[in-house]
Order: C-alpha cells, then sequence, then structure tokens
C-alpha cells in the first residue's frame, strides 16, 4: 500500500517546539503566540510489548482532558498504529507526544536513537501487516512525515468534535 503523506524537512529548532507552527505546512493546534493548551509526551523503548502501555496512556490523557469518546477512541487507533510501526520497524525508543489545542488533537510518534541489530527486530509478515496508515490517514485531518537523522517523526492532527464539559481553552 502507497500512502502519500507529505515528507516534511527538519527545522533548524528542536523536533518538539513550543507549536506546530515550526512544521511548515502543519495546520496549528493552537494560538501560535502561546503553544499547545495542554500537552503530554511518553517515551519507551521500541518494543512491542509496550505499544498497550501508550494506548493507555493515550486514553488516562485524553480523559482527563474531557475528550468526547469517538474521538478518544480514533485517537487511541492512531496511536496504537503509530507505535505498533515504531515498535516493529524503528529504533530503540518510541515517543508519544499528544497535544491539545482548539479542537485539534495534534498526535506525534517518533522512533529515535540507534537502529537495532536485524536479529533484534523480528521479520514481518507483510500479508498480515501493512493496513494501520490506511487507517490512520482516514481518521486524521492532516498526516505528515518527518525524516531525521536519528529517526522518523510522524505527525497527525486530529479535529475533535465541540464538547460542552472540554477543558476552558
Amino acid at each position: 500500500m502507497n500512502h502519500s503523506f507529505p515528507v516534511i524537512e527538519a527545522p533548524a529548532a528542536p523536533p518538539w517546539g513550543s507549536t506546530s507552527a515550526e512544521i511548515p505546512g502543519t495546520p496549528l493546534t493552537a494560538d501560535a503566540a502561546r503553544g499547545p493548551l495542554f500537552h503530554a509526551l511518553l517515551t519507551l523503548p521500541a518494543r512491542e510489548n509496550r505499544v498497550r502501555a501508550t494506548r493507555e496512556f493515550t486514553s488516562s490523557i485524553l480523559d482527563r482532558w474531557n475528550i468526547a469518546s469517538d474521538d478518544r477512541d480514533s485517537a487511541i487507533l492512531i496511536v496504537s498504529e503509530l507505535t505498533a510501526n515504531a515498535a516493529r520497524y524503528g529504533r530503540a525508543e518510541m515517543t508519544v507526544r499528544l497535544a491539545l489545542g482548539d479542537r485539534t488533537l495534534h498526535i506525534a510518534v517518533a522512533d529515535t536513537g540507534l537502529r537495532p541489530s536485524p536479529s533484534e527486530k523480528p521479520d514481518i509478515d507483510t500479508a498480515e501487516h501493512g493496513r494501520g496508515l490506511g487507517i490512520v490517514e482516514f481518521l486524521a485531518h492532516w498526516v505528515g512525515v518527518r525524516e531525521e537523522s536519528d529517526g522518523r517523526w510522524v505527525h497527525v492532527d486530529l479535529s475533535l468534535a465541540v464538547q460542552d464539559n472540554q477543558p476552558e481553552l
């Protein structure tokens, strides 16, 4: 399956600036002057048995932020697919960043660090895998991939439903 994610040149700033405005072509997740209104970060070893922890982390954070259940479920699925890819094909660590702006949830997943030896990553049967990025593309408002010298960052913007009990933005 060929995906048409835009490849973004890495900016001179660190990968996690105060706002997604530093990444060319990325819709803003919040007012550029103040950055995202809420954010959370988790870094774990890039192992398939850690993907569940990223789902639980995402669920917990989005519950705390009072994100609507349909949007929360979509975000958890996106995080699950991206971290599963990072664990299967990526480098030593995977990082999940959630940033809540005005009606947009920015999700970024990175695989960084040293490349594992081929014996540390199992062979993947492509007949059983490969649909996850299509699911991410379907659910997301915007998807972008940024290659860096120490890994790959996948950025996703998820448009959120308006909800009465969301945090004051």
